[in-house]
Parts: C-alpha cells; structure tokens; sequence
C-alpha cells in the first residue's frame, strides 16, 4: 500500500487481544510499526471498528480507547501526523537538556506498559521512531521483546532491565523507559536486595518517564536523591500522551487557563499539533465538543489547574471529581496529598484515594480508601487519618469522616485510579 494514499484506504490492523506475553507485545510493536510507517491503520478501540469512518476522521491512523478516571470507554482517533509531532517534541526536548543530544533526542526504548493505552503505545511509536530518523534496520527495543505477565517487582524489573541497558549501549544509544507511579514506587521504597539492584539499574536509564497518575512528592525526592533521572508527563489519549514534561509543555505546546478564580485556578486548555481529532462512537458517529476549532486547535481538559508566572502546570484534580459537602467544595485531591504529606501518617498510610459518597444531610460525605502497612489495626484507620490531618491545619470540613482499609486501590488499566470503582466501594 503506498504511504501516501488517504489513510481511510488502508486496512485496520487489529492485534489479538493483549495478554502481556513476548509474543502478544510483539504483534502490537510490529502492527504500530505498520501503522506509523503509513502502511496501516491500528485499532485499539473499545468496540470494532466502523465499516466507514465519519466526515474530517478520513486521516485517522490509530484509535485507542480512554477512560480518564470515570471508568467509562471511548474511542479516540488520532492522526500520524499527531503521533509524529508528540513523538519529535520529546526528542526536541531531550536533544535540548542533554538527556540524548548525541541522538537528536531519540534512544532505544524498555516497554514496561501494556500497548493497550496511548502510553504504552507511544512507548513502543518512539522506538520505531528512533529507527525511521538515525535509520536503523529495526525499531530501537530489546529483542526478544520482554514478557510482562507476573508481578511487577525488582526481581522482574531486574530481569528486564540488565539485557535492555547492554542492547542499548552495543547500539550507542540511551537508554529510555516509562512507568507508571506504582510501579515507581515499588523499586524506590523496597529494602530488599534486588530493590537495591533494581534501583543501580533504573539511575543508567538517560530519561525514566512516570504518568499516568499523581506522583507522590516523597517518591519523587527519593528517585531524584538517588541519582535516577525522573521526568513527571502529564497528558492524555486526546493528545497523544504526555504533553507536559516536569511541569513545562514541550515544544510546540501552549498551556492556559478557562476563566481562572481568584486564587488562579481554572480549567485547563491545550493547544498543540498533537491533538485528537475527537471521539468515535459505537453507531459510527462522532463527538469533538471538547476540541475548538482554531490555529492551533485547541482540546478543554477535565482538569483544574494552574499556571505560575514562568508557565508550569500545577494539576489540582478534575472538575468532576469535586466534592460539594455542605454546600461546600472539596478537591480529592488537596485531601490526598494532605494524607501523602503527613509526617504523623508516613510509613503508615501507603497509598490513598479521596471521593464523595451521597449523604442526606451533606449532600455529600468526604471519605477516603487506604492502604496501610502490615501490622496496623484497620479499625483505628478512621480516627488515625483524621487526627494527623487536623494536625496539618485541614480545614474540618475536607476531613474524611470515614476511612476505608482496602488490600489495593483499585485501578483502571494504566495505573491511574479508578475513582467510580472506589466510590461504589466507599458507598458499599
């Protein structure tokens, strides 16, 4: 097929489902492959794909599907030339800070996140990428192509690891990986042997990718005081990933804020050439409401934020995730990280999520699910949170009034928090 015919001639490519084998993260690198080469068009969509695709979706190259954290799927379409323009913005970046300027920004890539979702694709889109640009005979990643079934932990991470950064360094390129924020987490605070070794291993990485969800503070100080080089992205399926590097959006990315309040704080806008071209739907339509048209277009995120004076991103959480109890408003997120700061509750509480739960009297009630460490009575998790939090000058009102120990958050398939999940467990 000839790259330069309209990408709503090309076949769909749509791999067998994902089960994190070698062989099943195979099919997916190679169909992305096809598909950024122009030869193909990838599904990874919800649903099957259209018998025809709707008027201004003719350039479509790649559907996959998000859920943000509401849990509820779609089908975002994405263009090449979007993927390209993401993939040589981080490039531009890394040419430009060091992190790979001997390779014009590129390196050989360690897949560790199912190629279900925009980041674990553009993982394996960026290795490809290498290839087209230095012109190697194939996409920079460790061949075989790692098995990922099992438990995430320093022992895999190590198995992993070691024969990617020796592929890397015979082809003289950086090494580069991407996580999510528990799986950060599990190879920064283990104290076990191959902890140790996992974390010697994971400071050779030229660039360590983490998003997917909110990273706690601690963590992150504990990767940058040992020497691993940890870059926070913030993005999303509608801009083809991360956008925001460490709080900066990449070359070519214009941040601002709709209708900022008193204290800055608004909802976000992201004008970039990485942009979606909208929603496909399982009749065959299509939504782009939340893309405005303009030069550049522009996509109105579900997120809250705010902009310093030099123009980083500050995510305070997503407009619908607000509590209002009282009458009063309440970011799950200033409770989160209120929980994750305090002194009184570290080593305790190891991972937290805040939601509303419906109440008659409050309209809504702030509770919390927890994590604790082995050994603490779950029974005194309510009265424990609630007073370290009073502690830290929380204002009464964002106090959870219940908190609920959970063996494990529960999580959406990328890592991120599955916040209806959690509050159907709250209300349960």
């Amino acid at each position: 097929m000839d790259p330069a015919a309209p990408a709503d001639s090309r076949p769909w490519l749509v791999p067998p489902g994902y089960d994190a084998s070698a062989a099943s993260l195979t099919a997916h690198a190679d169909a992305i492959g096809e598909m950024l080469a122009g030869r193909a068009r990838l599904w990874l969509g919800p649903f099957p794909p259209p018998a025809q695709l709707p008027p201004g979706f003719e350039d479509t190259a790649l559907v996959v599907p998000t859920s943000g954290s509401t849990g509820t799927a779609k089908a975002v379409a994405l263009t090449r030339t979007a993927l390209l323009a993401s993939q040589d913005a981080t490039a531009q970046l890394f040419a430009a800070d060091g992190t790979a300027a001997d390779t014009r920004g590129h390196g050989f890539w360690l897949p560790l996140l199912p190629p279900t979702h925009i980041a674990g694709v553009q993982v394996l889109a960026r290795a490809h990428r290498t290839a087209q640009v230095l012109g190697l005979p194939a996409p920079a990643l460790p061949s075989p192509l790692p098995d990922l079934r099992g438990h995430f932990d320093a022992a895999a991470f190590v198995a992993l690891a070691e024969p990617a950064l020796a592929q890397a360094e015979q082809a003289g390129l950086p090494a580069l990986t991407s996580l999510v924020p528990t799986q950060l987490t599990r190879l920064v605070t283990g104290g076990t042997g191959p902890d140790a070794r996992a974390r010697g291993l994971l400071k050779r990485f030229a660039a360590v990718l983490v998003g997917g969800a909110a990273t706690s503070a601690d963590v992150l100080a504990r990767a940058r005081s040992l020497k691993i080089a940890v870059r926070t992205t913030y993005g999303s399926s509608e801009t083809a990933g991360g956008c925001v590097y460490d709080r900066r959006p990449l070359p070519g990315v214009e941040l601002r804020v709709q209708e900022p309040d008193a204290a800055g704080a608004g909802r976000l806008l992201i004008a970039s050439p990485t942009l979606a071209t909208g929603y496909l739907t399982a009749d065959g339509g299509a939504d782009t409401a939340p893309f405005l048209p303009g030069a550049p277009r522009t996509f109105t995120t579900s997120d809250l934020a705010e902009l310093d004076a030099e123009g980083a991103l500050t995510v305070l959480g997503r407009a619908d995730d607000v509590i209002i109890t009282g009458g009063r408003k309440v970011l799950p997120q200033d409770v989160e990280r209120a929980i994750d700061r305090s002194l009184m509750l570290r080593g305790m509480v190891r991972a937290s999520v805040v939601v509303g739960v419906e109440d008659p009297e409050w309209g809504q009630r702030v509770e919390a699910l927890v994590t604790l460490a082995p050994g603490l009575d779950p029974a005194e998790a309510t009265a424990l949170v609630r007073s370290a939090l009073r502690t830290s000058e929380v204002p009464g009102h964002m106090l959870p009034k219940r908190v609920h120990v959970v063996e494990e958050l529960p999580l959406l398939g990328i890592g991120k928090v599955d916040r209806a999940a959690a509050r159907r467990l709250a209300a349960g």
